[in-house]
């Protein structure tokens, strides 16, 4: 690979894997019996005493196929933050978030690389949500920017673009379905992500978990991932189809979500115009956001 650091391929994927996938647009498919029987409507509604403390991690292996050999990336991510409420805006959350962990971990061909992204650690923010989780003003995020090493730099808005799960608009009963389709589109000095997403959901039901009521959400995504990266004077491109499947526990009386799990899969293809080359890759994510101690 001719002048080309297989790092800046790897950051691809890092940044891709950090903007999430997560929907904000609704037309649900409600059952006429929903308000009938007493539906659960779920709703946002952090604590404004307490810290919220989440832990996010990782993995995506990141297959490619270069002069009909195969290379192997695994990147590890971790992003922890602490989220309360710093009260309302009209209708919608004013959300306190404090960061307490940022780091990755790489292993190529290369070698293995990575470490801490200390310069975000500490760092407290707000950022303003609906009741559903859709994301109303990222601005507070977006203002913290640090740099990745190989990459350049780049701001905490695009790890917040999915943090919070997409809730349904209108109350559930066990069994209920409901879609969802929206653009994730965002921009930094490094990259560019335009991410178009259908998501079909279904409510599996209240299950109790370590004494919480927590409803049960299950979903499945399909897309198409498009970005293009800026490094070291390069664009790299990186596109493709993707499938994956999403499940949700939300806390229903404590108005917050528990865990999320994500597993998402692209087949596509990288583009590196200024080396004349390019080749298919497959990127496998798995990802689980989750309250910790």
């Amino acid at each position: 690979m001719k002048n080309l650091n297989v790092k800046n391929l790897v950051i691809t994927g890092l940044i891709l894997a950090l903007s999430g996938i997560n929907s904000i647009g609704y037309s649900q498919k409600k059952s006429g019996e929903a308000l009938k029987r007493g539906g659960v409507k779920l709703e946002y509604n952090y604590p404004a005493a307490d810290y919220v403390k989440y832990l996010s991690e990782t993995k995506m292996v990141q297959d490619m196929d270069v002069n009909g050999q195969s290379m192997l990336v695994n990147v590890s991510m971790a992003f922890g933050c602490e989220v309360k409420s710093a009260g309302k805006l009209g209708e919608n959350l004013n959300l306190e978030i404090k960061i307490d962990t940022m780091g990755q971990s790489v292993e190529s061909p290369q070698g293995t690389g990575g470490g801490s992204v200390n310069d975000v650690i500490g760092k407290v923010l707000n950022l303003v949500i609906s009741p559903s989780g859709k994301i109303v003003d990222l601005s507070g995020a977006s203002k913290i920017v640090f740099n990745v090493e190989g990459s350049g730099e780049s701001n905490l808005g695009q790890s917040f673009l999915g943090y919070f799960p997409a809730l349904p608009n209108n109350p559930v009963i066990e069994g209920d379905t409901w879609t969802s389709n929206d653009t994730i589109d965002s921009k930094t000095q490094t990259n560019t992500i335009w991410m178009p997403v259908a998501t079909s959901y279904k409510f599996e039901g209240i299950e109790k978990i370590n004494g919480v009521d927590c409803a049960k959400i299950s979903a499945t995504l399909t897309g198409t991932r498009k970005m293009t990266t800026q490094s070291q004077g390069m664009e790299i491109h990186t596109s493709g189809p993707f499938t994956g499947t999403q499940t949700l526990l939300f806390a229903v009386n404590e108005g917050y979500f528990i865990k999320q799990s994500v597993v998402s899969k692209m087949t596509g293809n990288i583009d590196i115009p200024d080396q004349n080359m390019s080749f298919p890759v497959v990127m496998t994510i798995t990802s689980t956001n989750e309250i910790v101690k």
